[in-house]
Parts: C-alpha cells; structure tokens; sequence
C-alpha cells in the first residue's frame, strides 16, 4: 500500500481532452485541497495522483496509495489508522497505520466508490478532524498530508442509491475532473505504443517496430480496459512477435476473438454484442470483425439487422 513515487509518471498524448486535463493537474498541484480524480477503469487516475504529487510542494515527502478495494474490511481500519499492541487478537507489536506513514505528504485514496457506509463513516470524521488515534489507544494523532480520492463509479448516482454518504461525497468534492476514457482519445493511441515500447526497452527487451496495419488494428479497437487494456495487448504483442517487428496477427484483442475469425458465421446474438460494444457504429463493428463494409452489409442482410441498425445508431 506504501509505493513509492514510480520514476515514469509521464502522461502521454496530444488530444485536446489530455491537454485540458494537464492544465487542470498543474493548477490543482498549487492547491492544497482535496481532489477527486473520475474516470473508467484503466485511465490513469493513480498516475494522475502521482502526477499532482510530483508538481507539488510535497514532492519531496512520501506519497502514500491506499487501494479500498485491496485491503479487507475487516482490516481496512487497522491498515489506515494502525494500532497498539495487544489491542486485538494478532497485535504483537505496535503497527503504524498508512495515514501516518504519509505525514504531510500525500495520501491517494483509489477505488473510494467501494467503501462500505460504516468505513465511509470513518473516512468522513477522519478528514474533517484532521486527526486520527490508532486501534486500542486513546492519543488522537494530527493528520497534516493532503488527500486525493478517486473512483470509476459515478458517486452522485451512488449516493442516489444510498450506497455513498452525501456528506462525505461533498467533503471530498473539492477539486473535481474526470479522465478521458481511451477511446476519446484515438489520436494518442500510437504515441501511448511508443511510450510503451520504450518502457520494455528499459526492461531489457529489444527494440521493436510496430508496422502500419497492427497500429490500425489497435486504433480501431475502443478499449473497454483503457490504456491498462492497451498495455497489456501490446505487451503481449512483443513476447509474440516474430523478431524486431510487430505485425498485425500479433495484436491480439480481448474484445472477443470471434471478431476477428475470418468467417461469416456469426450468430444473432453475437453480431448484437459487437454492434452494442461499437455504439452501433458499422465502420467500427466492421474493422472489429476483419470485415470490408461490403462484406459487413452482407452479415446485417443475412440476419435482418440493417433496420435495427438505424433504430440504435445514436453518435
């Protein structure tokens, strides 16, 4: 939960949406106000945090990542607030908690869409006391770092659903943006590859070239993982390849890999998916399933879904 900052905290791209958001992320750096990072999974919220971090005055103090999602309930207060021995069952020594490892530097919170309503509850006196005391002891403890939170769950449809406190979804509201999911942001796509390949470079595997029909085959693809998913694929991509280059066969995507079968026998019910996965958009279903637009007419015609097409076609 303690990682230190990553030496590679580049955020890469040119789209207009990155470029926004690197200017939102220097200004918030000034701040020292809490900041709420909204994005999919996959988008880079956690390099974000180290990112404002790294621009702050707290550069040089410890960055503390506290994932809600990794540590158990049940041991969720004891990791964040720590305890004193003998407190519990297991406390053989005194254990500082996370929040005072930070000190004043910066505490990053991911994944806060996932707390239970009874751990929100502590989150939500912790940070308007600024203060904490650890399991078993009566000495309340300040709290001087400076938090960022962040989620891939809308917290306003959560707290609609009483899953969320309202409270603490205000408190914790101050600075607010969102990450631009990757498929916004196609124009990054083959800048993302480089960056990527570079970084395998430093890890000791040789230098690759990535050729022009691979590279349309991952900017056609949308994403659902983001540039988590792109990592992955292109990783993957490099143990595959045959020698220095990276062909189009090399790609391979999670989608789903009957997408790529070059074979026209394709059930309803999957022709469906690809469309709903492709925001109805033909073009995109198309590239998806290794299809011309002539032959991806032919599949609609076949199974009666050229009218459908029209009904749900919303970009």
């Amino acid at each position: 939960m303690n990682n230190p900052v990553s030496s590679d905290t580049e955020i890469v791209g040119i789209s207009l949406g990155i470029k926004r958001k690197l200017r939102f992320i220097h200004k918030a750096a000034k701040s020292d106000k809490s900041v709420l990072i909204l994005g999919e999974t996959g988008t880079g919220k956690d390099l974000t945090a180290i990112k404002i971090h790294e621009l702050s005055d707290r550069k040089n103090r410890p960055f503390v990542a506290i994932n809600c999602t990794d540590i158990p309930e049940d041991l969720f207060e004891a990791e964040l607030f720590g305890y004193v021995r003998g407190s519990f069952t297991g406390a053989v020594k005194d254990k500082l908690g996370l929040l005072e490892v930070a000190k004043n530097g910066t505490i990053f919170i991911d994944e806060i869409g996932d707390l239970s309503l009874h751990l929100q509850a502590k989150i939500l006196r912790m940070i308007e006391k600024r203060e904490l005391r650890r399991i078993g002891e009566t000495t309340v403890r300040k709290i001087y770092a400076r938090f960022i939170f962040a989620t891939n769950k809308n917290l306003q449809e959560e707290v609609k659903a009483g899953r969320f406190r309202k409270d603490l979804y205000y408190r914790i509201n101050v600075i607010k943006f969102c990450m631009p999911p990757l498929k916004e942001r196609k124009e990054d796509i083959p800048l993302l590859v480089d960056h990527i390949l570079r970084k395998e470079i430093k890890r000791g595997a040789p230098k690759r070239v990535i050729y022009r029909e691979a590279m349309k085959k991952l900017v056609a693809y949308d994403f659902p993982g983001n540039i988590r998913e792109l990592e992955n694929i292109v990783e993957r991509a490099c143990i595959l390849s045959e020698g220095n280059t990276i062909t189009a066969k090399d790609i391979k995507l999670d989608y789903d890999k009957i997408c790529y079968k070059k074979t026209t026998k394709i059930t309803p019910e999957q022709l469906r998916k690809i469309l709903e996965n492709c925001r109805w958009n033909k073009i995109r279903a198309a590239n998806r399933m290794g299809k011309s637009r002539r032959q991806f007419y032919r599949i609609l015609e076949k199974h009666k879904m050229s009218d459908c097409i029209k009904r749900n076609y919303h970009l």
